[in-house]
């Protein structure tokens, strides 16, 4: 159904994204809503795996510049499309490629009906998958961001993320934005271990939001909190009632989370 509208009944699609994102703090995105105090106003704000523009819409509420990074040329037309007024104001910067730890290309793969879940990673066990090379760059080396003060990373790139960290090291250590980053073991073994073992050396300190509070990193438990059976048969919602964390956040400054 996606698929068509946003190819037969585009401006109708945006409408619909619109109304969807408005509604997604409160019912498929809880972290959205401490957007107040991870990035806060006037912040130069990154999102890295922007797909229809969720984190946009809500980061533009708030940041003096975004910018979205969205390796599938379909989505950061999207996106581009979504905020127009945003992009003329000098608002929006969106750039179509991916990040990674080295420059190159690199073949993307789109899960059909499922472009959250697209990785540069091999998928397996999943029919109807579509392969496209994408532009790779590094955050360090991407021009649009080299001189800017960023103060806030959202970054969901499907088991990617420790990549995209190590080619934003340098930008890491210059300004220590607050970093919201999915992390799941089903995509990569060891992914927040490898999170806390770059960041950790910069400053850094990880936590996670369960029943309300922040918790340390050191206390998650991937067994107990990233169980596959908390999610649908697609692997792309909780189930009701279910626990399944997989949203970090790394701050030089935790003190600042004492706020939410």
């Amino acid at each position: 159904m996606q698929a068509f509208l946003s190819k037969r009944m585009p401006a109708l699609y945006r409408v619909l994204l619109d109304l969807r994102d408005r509604a997604a703090p409160f019912y498929a995105d809880p972290e959205l809503s401490l957007l107040p105090v991870l990035c806060p106003a006037g912040t130069v704000a990154l999102d890295i795996g922007a797909n229809t523009g969720l984190y946009t819409h809500w980061l533009l509420r708030r940041a003096r510049l975004v910018v979205a990074v969205e390796p599938i040329p379909r989505l950061s037309q999207l996106v581009v499309r979504r905020f127009a007024a945003a992009v003329r104001d000098g608002r929006l910067i969106v750039e179509n490629c991916a990040l990674g730890n080295e420059d190159g290309s690199a073949t993307l793969h789109i899960p059909d009906g499922m472009t959250a879940l697209s990785t540069l990673q091999p998928l397996e066990g999943m029919a109807n998958v579509a392969d496209i090379t994408v532009p790779v760059h590094r955050l360090d080396g991407l021009d649009s961001v080299r001189d800017l003060p960023i103060g806030f990373m959202k970054i969901d790139v499907e088991g990617f993320e420790s990549a995209v960290i190590e080619g934003g090291l340098g930008l890491l250590r210059r300004h220590q934005p607050t970093i919201l980053v999915e992390a799941e073991e089903r995509h990569r073994p060891g992914a927040v271990a490898a999170l806390r073992g770059l960041l950790e050396p910069l400053g850094y300190s990880g936590f996670f939001r369960m029943d309300g509070q922040w918790h340390p990193v050191e206390s998650f438990d991937a067994a107990r909190l990233q169980n596959r059976a908390a999610l649908n048969e697609a692997g792309t919602k909780r189930l009701k009632g279910a626990t399944y964390i997989n949203n970090f956040v790394f701050t030089a400054s935790p003190e600042s989370l004492r706020a939410a």
